[in-house]
């Protein structure tokens, strides 16, 4: 008998079980794993660090293994070496997962950060796993599977890779086999794949890298069963659809018809996050009129500079093909949602703003602006992109994803990092600080709809909305009150980021500052100034607001209607101490 543990794990400290997803990955490595082995196996999952780690010391299994994602690095690499420390030589331990690169350099430059792993599995896993499973329990690893990578003598050991392929028909549905109910029973977030991969190639992303631009399909009658299936079990609020394009294809409807009759039936799930397809078509708007308020259809650009999209290799839709559907879309009664990476490689700060603008002028309800983060297994990450484009990183905490552990009776502090651009050879990090200021206020004003009736005013008075969120920065400076707002604003946002991951981690370790953690005193900072705006500031940001109004073209008495249900809409929170 082969005793196998394999872990998703999530820091679970300030979260329930119903903000956390489910571990879908290893439900397919397990079931594939169950399906083919000749031998008798048992393969346990775990979510919960400390669970996993005081199983394994318990049970003591052959195998260990982690899925590697850039949320749980620390998580993987401090467990992984604990538990090396505690187990004998015989016991295997092994990671897969999206969180590597391609380039040999950094594929040992990772190997030799976490020694304490045997073996890595590469793509996709359900196959590889099996079969070194059963090198394992026949002890003999002279003719390892493909997708493997190890460390050796100082060397990367890699086998080659397997073809992927466009029908999926090998793997079991880890749901419908059962693999999954314990985490159901739990209202864990389900997660969903209907097919794997994604045909772009966008440089920022490891999507399209893996998938080497090939599409695989589950079988859709699976996909149908496991809706069913999911819905009769759980009362999960969010469900998430983890195909790279959803609507991609034809079959994608009735899929979006199954999820909206699970939800009419049973009331679950409120929400269903997905990606819908790049290039929009009558076909994500048909979805978005199924699903109605469950989802939020996303128009992502990341940016609207052909140079920029270029060198990202991505392709966006028109300009008048955007605004088309995104009118379409409004016409069905749906919100809309885009979204702009800064700083991408050839990015300047004037064509940035190009961008929002353009983005306000199309009316798009959510504007998200994202720091660019550099992923491994993404082109953005190599050494060649960095130093054609002239990257400078620094570091800084990914909110939410921390804890201190209890392992083996010993505390343990784990907080995860970003490694992000701050700047490049067309952006300085001063411009990028300065955005920091223009998105919390894109955040506030528009967003968050605190000024959204003044700023579609405007839109609908060919007045730049992006101008005016400028210009009432400018005119922040007047008000000593907002010039200290903005000058606590900027302290922090410089405050966050860290030259190295060792003076990150150093700092973040600390007693002190970990217990603020811990209090969860540092709040992600859009949230945090948003809330001190409508507690002390709001009277402070009306005012400028209404001077920087004045100042525009536009019918007096009408704006200065908008202008008070604005207000009215978003009071000052009048909070009273007892």
């Amino acid at each position: 008998m082969l005793k196998v543990f394999l872990s998703d794990l999530v820091h679970n400290k300030f979260v329930s079980a119903s903000s956390i997803p489910i571990p879908l990955s290893l439900g397919y490595v397990k079931s594939y794993a169950l399906d083919n082995l000749q031998f008798p196996v048992t393969i346990n999952l775990f979510k919960d660090p400390e669970d996993f780690v005081n199983s394994v010391l318990k049970e003591k299994p052959d195998v260990v293994g982690f899925a590697n994602y850039g949320w749980n690095y620390e998580l993987n690499k401090i467990t992984g070496e604990f538990l090396k420390s505690k187990l004998t030589d015989s016991t295997i331990f092994l990671a897969g997962g999206p969180n590597i690169d391609e380039d040999p350099v950094l594929i040992k430059k990772y190997l030799e950060d976490n020694l304490f792993l045997d073996f890595y599995i590469s793509d996709g896993g359900e196959k590889p796993f099996t079969e070194l499973l059963e090198c394992i329990f026949n002890k003999n690893f002279n003719e390892l599977p493909n997708n493997i990578i190890k460390l050796e003598n100082g060397k990367i050991i890699q086998t080659e890779k397997n073809k992927l392929v466009k029908n999926i028909n090998d793997i079991s549905s880890p749901y419908l086999s059962g693999v999954l109910d314990e985490f159901l029973t739990l209202n864990m977030i389900p997660l969903f794949e209907s097919n794997r991969g994604c045909p772009f190639k966008c440089t920022f992303c490891a999507w399209g890298s893996a998938s080497k631009n090939l599409v695989g399909r589950m079988p859709l009658d699976i996909t149908i069963e496991e809706i069913r299936y999911v819905g009769k079990r759980s009362k999960a609020n969010n469900w998430i659809f983890c195909d790279a394009n959803f609507g991609m294809l034809d079959r994608d409807i009735e899929i979006a018809k199954e999820i909206r009759k699970t939800k009419d039936k049973y009331g679950y799930p409120n929400k269903c996050h997905m990606w819908l397809s790049k290039n929009t078509d009558d076909r994500n708007v048909e979805i978005a009129n199924i699903l109605k308020d469950m989802v939020v259809p996303v128009m992502a650009v990341q940016s609207l500079n052909d140079k920029v999209l270029e060198n990202i290799k991505r392709k966006n839709i028109s300009s008048e093909t955007y605004l088309k559907y995104q009118q379409k879309f409004k016409k069905i009664g749906q919100r809309t949602y885009s979204d702009l990476i800064v700083p991408l490689p050839g990015e300047t700060i004037k064509s940035h703003l190009s961008a929002l603008s353009k983005l306000f002028s199309y009316g798009v309800d959510i504007i998200q602006n994202h720091n660019m983060r550099l992923l491994p297994g993404a082109e953005t990450n190599s050494i060649a992109t960095r130093e054609k484009f002239r990257f400078k990183t620094k570091y800084r905490l990914i909110h939410g994803d921390y804890g201190n552990y209890n392992f083996g009776g010993d505390y343990t502090k784990i907080i995860e990092y970003e490694e992000s651009l701050r700047s490049t050879s067309s952006f300085n990090e001063s411009e990028i600080f300065y955005l920091r200021k223009l998105h919390f206020l894109i955040d506030l004003f528009w967003n968050l709809d605190v000024y959204k009736p003044i700023l579609k005013f405007l839109n609908k008075n060919k007045c730049d909305p992006l101008k005016f969120i400028m210009d009432f920065l400018d005119s922040s400076e007047k008000s000593d009150k907002l010039k200290n707002f903005f000058k606590k604003f900027d302290v922090e946002s410089k405050e966050e980021w860290f030259e190295s991951k060792d003076r990150f981690l150093d700092f973040w370790r600390k007693d002190e500052n970990f217990e603020k953690l811990e209090n969860q005193e540092y709040d992600k900072m859009n949230i945090k100034y948003s809330i001190l705006v409508l507690k002390e500031y709001k009277k402070d940001f009306d005012n400028i607001v209404l001077q920087t109004l004045i100042n525009y073209k536009v019918p007096k008495e009408i704006a200065k209607s908008v202008y008070n249900l604005a207000v009215a809409a978003f009071p000052e929170f009048n909070i009273k101490k007892v």
